[in-house]
């Protein structure tokens, strides 16, 4: 005898519950809230994802797959992908103050369970490095197409990057006016000029 059908579409109830952890941080968010987040009771929940930290990892793997792969697709069809890595920086300059204020997930999410959760910590790490990576291999095919020169390495140019972009989300709460983050992004996007 087949278990009761699922009454819930598992894709929405991850992209509910990880918004709700990225606002508020995964200790801060408690269940009651993430149940009327996704609108299931504890049962139903807890029969598709073993634990709260199970829908994290979940939520989490399912937004930056979609995020990372999203932003790929734009490197691979660009002409110009260093100007797609611009985009992507200069994207934070029009975000409404309430996604200034929660940072990038992934920044939040190693901050949050460094020492504490190694398991999570690489998960998150995983994304961070996967965009590193996408950096250097745009920045060497435009060096090798002759868009663009330096005398750093495609490696530590993407280094750079990943660590401003860190930084970035960061300053981005502290600083929500967008000529102050405009100006911060023009100056360490100069190294793609």
């Amino acid at each position: 005898m087949a278990g009761r059908p699922k009454i819930f579409n598992r894709e929405e109830v991850l992209d509910k519950s990880i918004q709700l952890f990225w606002e508020k941080g995964y200790e801060q968010t408690s269940t009651v809230e993430l149940l009327k987040a996704v609108q299931l009771n504890k049962g139903s929940l807890y029969n598709e994802f073993n634990s709260k930290e199970e829908l994290f990892i979940e939520g989490l793997k399912q937004l930056e797959t979609k995020a990372l792969n999203a932003f790929e697709d734009k490197l691979k069809t660009s002409d110009q992908p260093l100007n797609e890595i611009k985009l992507l920086f200069k994207s934070i300059i029009d975000s409404n103050n309430e996604d200034n204020c929660k940072g990038c997930i992934l920044g939040n999410t190693i901050m949050e369970f460094a020492g504490q959760n190694p398991q999570i910590v690489k998960e998150a790490s995983f994304y961070i490095v996967k965009l590193e990576l996408l950096f250097e291999e745009y920045i060497e095919k435009a060096k090798n197409n002759e868009q663009f020169s330096s005398e750093h390495s495609s490696k530590d140019i993407a280094q750079y990057l990943i660590n401003f972009w860190n930084g970035i989300n960061v300053s981005r709460r502290v600083y929500q006016e967008a000529s102050v983050l405009e100006n911060m992004i023009n100056f360490h996007l100069t190294i793609l000029d």
